[in-house]
């Protein structure tokens, strides 16, 4: 192994939306290795996980995951995180439709708080039969929105680490645009308060 793999040097976060009960939470556990949850937990607020990952580089970096809750209450908080994300992934319910027609909700407010920031889609829950959104739907979206898209089951745990694995990389490759965005951000913020000061 060489020292670059034993030796991480890049840190990139990622954040987890989507409604409540789509299964981020199992997501996780299932992309760390731990047992599935049967039982349906309610992040509340913000819960952060770290791991190490390979991306399509061959690259280990380390990795913060920032997994939010989707209850209405909780969406200031869950945003917290975006500011501090390097990628995004959005989760709906392939047995749900609503958590599907939501995605659009959470992708606009992704992309007003950081335009530039990769997002994937998780078409979460593929191991159940009842499934209520189409190829169709999902293909259209992703083109409509520029998603990058994976089924995946955290029971099973399929497609999970494919779609990190992705998304890391995207992160990786779009290291510093997003800074660049942050300190336009930033920038702004210290204006308006000058002219609010100012008035």
């Amino acid at each position: 192994m060489s020292e670059q793999q034993e030796n991480p040097t890049k840190t990139i976060s990622i954040s987890i939306y989507g409604e409540s009960d789509v299964g981020k939470t199992c997501i996780c556990y299932a992309f760390l290795g731990l047992e599935f949850l049967d039982e349906h937990l309610s992040t509340v607020g913000i819960e952060k996980n770290n791991a190490e990952i390979k991306i399509e580089s061959g690259e280990i970096v380390k990795l913060k995951i920032w997994d939010t809750a989707g209850q209405e209450r909780f969406r200031s908080i869950s945003f917290n995180s975006l500011r501090k994300s390097n990628g995004c992934i959005v989760v709906f319910d392939l047995t749900e439709k609503p958590s599907f027609e939501k995605v659009t909700e959470w992708l606009k407010q992704i992309r007003d708080k950081m335009p530039k920031i990769p997002v994937a889609l998780f078409g979460n829950k593929n191991d159940l039969p009842n499934r209520k959104v189409t190829q169709e739907e999902i293909d259209e979206l992703c083109e409509r929105e520029k998603l990058i898209y994976f089924e995946t089951s955290a029971k099973e745990n399929k497609g999970i680490k494919e779609g990190f694995v992705k998304i890391s990389t995207l992160a990786c490759e779009n290291l510093g645009k997003e800074d660049t965005v942050r300190g336009e951000n930033l920038k702004k913020d210290n204006q308006n308060k000058k002219k609010k000061k100012c008035c």
